[in-house]
């Protein structure tokens, strides 16, 4: 395909944009750190690379960054040694016993923070030779992480959730105060002016401070507005006792915003699986339409080159016509499966654009040239351990971290509502000071003035707090069967992913034998067609089985990926450094397209004494 001219870089690219997203304590990235990881590129063990997409969708504006910690088993770092056919030499990996990499059961415990592998990179396959300029899973991944519409809506997440909590803080916002009144007309005539500052504490209470002034003539009802010359100061604070002091709306609104933002990477993770997994199985369909297009076309252009025959044949009087009508009509029919075939396969080319994106951002569809020759090599992999793998995958995936975030917002909310139920019980307290020339003949104004006392109130039914109590509750029950059943779910996703690898195994390795035995059969038919022992209408029902074993085959082996990718799905692998290994693996042995490599045949008396034995069977 040129190899596509994005696609090293891409795959450079979105190997920093995974970064935490797999890890269940990633820690937060500076843009002072974010800097010295994009000069360590060069550095092709760092193996801290996954945690720098973090820092590229952490706000700026958050709290310090802590020191990132290293993995114990480093996942694989795409853009160090990035190779120019867009993809990149894979990780360090644990090889199980007969040469296979064990899976996810080398995780020991849910908080480690480990990148198993289920496949196993090629060894001294150069890229150029298992791939050449063929457009890869890895290349289709990177351009994913790098531009794809829906997971860069979800990276908008992280600044939406910290805005938010921006917001939940004003509330303890220092706030100014000022006002102005005059009458200047009637018998009382007076100027009043007052400013000041005020904030609510984070304990629940709130504080306030200012100054005022107050002249002119007042009425005796109103004569607390009037001050002394040089105007009055005044401090007020108040403290809930009882409600509102261990917990309030305020404070669990700050304490759920903080929590939406701690979603925010979880969700971000959960759009990048989901994404990831209809990339991925549009890329195998791609590739087994593009195989199962090369076969019809086979199919079709072996009926072609007989048809020509068969017009020479006729012209000379050595085919009788009805047998180049009978091969017209073959070659009409494969001809209507072949363009069935190219249908199925632009379709698939349209649908795979919208994930493969170029420089800008626009949809790519794939060119026909970048289809890969044939599938990468399947390597039988050992059973999983159920109890450590489900573990580890618990510890990875977002769904649980997910609905634990959601039982711990409901918890607040079921805190203010046990608050509630406490009465109202203030402590308050105002102090003023007036200063200046007296304004009354009483001088009632120039003493220091201090007010203390209590304030309370309760309602008697405390219904809303009572029914907030029993539906919060009632939440978190729900919340407790969601999360076991997400474990449940994820203990079947992995056993049945597991065993559709397992059997998918076998069914390519018997479909591989079934091909091999199905050519060398319609070779030795062939035999028997060329010294006109059978008709062509026998002929085309052998090439039609080889054809339809030959597609089953394609089939095989692309459900055998789609079934490696859904497992590594389920473990909540990153699917960039799943899809480097899968690109890194040599091409397949088995038959196809292409090469469809047949023993040489027996010579034609062997040929001929075997077709007798079989003519003469019971």
């Amino acid at each position: 395909m040129g190899s596509p001219g994005f696609s090293g870089i891409a795959t450079a690219l979105a190997g920093v944009l995974v970064a935490a997203l797999f890890s269940p304590n990633a820690p937060a990235q500076t843009p002072e750190l974010r800097s010295a990881r994009q000069r360590a590129t060069a550095d092709s063990n760092d193996s801290e690379s996954f945690a720098n997409f973090l820092s590229m969708v952490q706000d700026d504006e958050r709290e310090p960054a802590q020191t990132a910690a290293p993995l114990p088993n480093p996942p694989a770092s795409a853009p160090a040694t990035a190779r120019t056919d867009g993809a990149a030499a894979g990780p360090p990996q644990t090889l199980a016993p007969g040469g296979n990499v064990a899976p996810a059961n080398v995780v020991g415990s849910p908080d480690t923070v480990a990148s198993p592998e289920i496949i196993a990179a090629p060894e001294g396959v150069a890229a150029e030779e298992a791939h050449g300029e063929s457009l890869t899973l890895a290349d289709v991944v990177a351009s994913l992480y790098q531009s794809f519409p829906k997971i860069e809506q979800a990276r908008q997440l992280q600044p939406i959730a910290q805005g938010d909590l921006t917001s939940a803080y004003g509330t303890y916002d220092t706030k100014f105060y000022a006002e102005s009144l005059s009458e200047p007309t009637g018998y009382y005539r007076n100027y009043r002016n007052e400013l000041g500052l005020a904030r609510r504490t984070w304990w629940g209470g709130y504080l306030s401070a200012g100054y005022r002034i107050g002249r002119g003539y007042y009425q005796p009802w109103y004569k607390g507005r009037q001050t002394d010359d040089a105007g009055e100061f005044k401090i007020k604070a108040a403290q809930p006792l009882l409600r509102g002091r261990a917990i309030d709306a305020e404070r669990v609104a700050v304490f759920q915003a903080s929590l939406q933002r701690e979603a925010a990477l979880p969700r971000l993770q959960q759009t990048i699986l989901e994404t990831s997994r209809q990339a991925i199985d549009l890329y195998w369909k791609w590739v087994s339409a593009g195989s199962i297009l090369q076969a019809q076309r086979e199919l079709w252009e072996l009926a072609e080159k007989r048809g020509k025959q068969y017009e020479v044949g006729v012209r000379a009087g050595k085919f009788a016509e009805i047998d180049l009508i009978l091969n017209q009509q073959l070659i009409a029919e494969r001809r209507a499966l072949l363009l069935k075939a190219e249908q199925k396969f632009r379709e698939l080319s349209f649908k795979l654009g919208l994930y493969l994106r170029d420089e800008t951002g626009q949809p790519m569809p794939p060119d026909h040239q970048w289809l890969p020759k044939r599938f990468p090599d399947i390597t039988p992999q050992p059973p999983i351990d159920l109890q450590a793998d489900l573990t580890a995958a618990i510890s990875r995936r977002p769904e649980p971290e997910l609905l634990q975030l959601e039982m711990r917002s409901t918890q607040w909310d079921r805190r203010l509502a046990d608050n509630d139920l406490l009465p109202n019980f203030d402590f308050i307290s105002e102090a003023s000071q007036d200063m200046g020339e007296q304004a009354t003949y009483a001088d009632d104004k120039g003493e220091f003035e201090l007010m203390i006392g209590f304030e309370s109130h309760v309602p008697i039914q405390r219904r809303k707090a009572r029914g907030k109590i029993q539906s919060t509750s009632a939440k978190l029950n729900q919340i407790d069967q969601k999360l076991r059943l997400t474990y449940d779910k994820i203990a079947v996703e992995l056993q049945t992913q597991s065993n559709r690898l397992q059997l998918a195994t076998q069914i390519a390795r018997e479909l591989d034998i079934a091909l091999e035995a199905a050519l060398e059969t319609l070779q030795r038919y062939r035999f028997a067609f060329d010294s006109g022992k059978i008709d062509l209408i026998y002929l085309n029902l052998l090439e039609t089985k080889v054809n339809e074993t030959e597609i089953k085959l394609i089939e095989a082996q692309r459900e055998w990926f789609s079934a490696l990718a859904e497992l590594q799905l389920a473990l909540a692998l990153d699917p960039l450094d799943q899809a480097m290994l899968i690109s890194d693996l040599p091409e397949s042995q088995m038959l196809g397209p292409g090469h469809l490599e047949v023993p040489p045949p027996p010579d034609a008396e062997q040929l001929e004494a075997d077709w007798k034995r079989h003519r003469n069977a019971p």
